[in-house]
């Protein structure tokens, strides 16, 4: 019998959700967000022809501020803080 992962079956859910907090970690760092800002990490697989497959979408959200949408162009797993740094920019 497998063991359940944090969100699910296998290792594979584990390593995307230690890839997501790995995301979040940077966005409030490199943004130097306040504690009450949201900060949302997902990787969205996109059937459009003219999206790149898979994506990591990130949404950012405070109080009072516009929801703003940072898109990666490839999977949340091989996501670098430099590939975040170039998206915020």
């Amino acid at each position: 019998m497998r063991a359940l992962g944090v969100f699910g079956l296998g290792r594979n859910n584990v390593d995307l959700k230690e890839a997501s907090d790995r995301v979040k970690s940077w966005v409030r760092q490199s943004l130097s967000l306040p504690c009450n800002a949201a900060v949302t990490v997902s990787e969205i697989n996109c059937r459009d022809v003219r999206c790149p497959g898979v994506e990591t979408a990130i949404l950012i959200m405070g109080a009072g501020e516009p929801t703003r949408l940072v898109k990666i162009p490839r999977p949340l797993k091989d996501v670098q803080l430099s590939d975040l740094e170039a998206a915020l920019q």
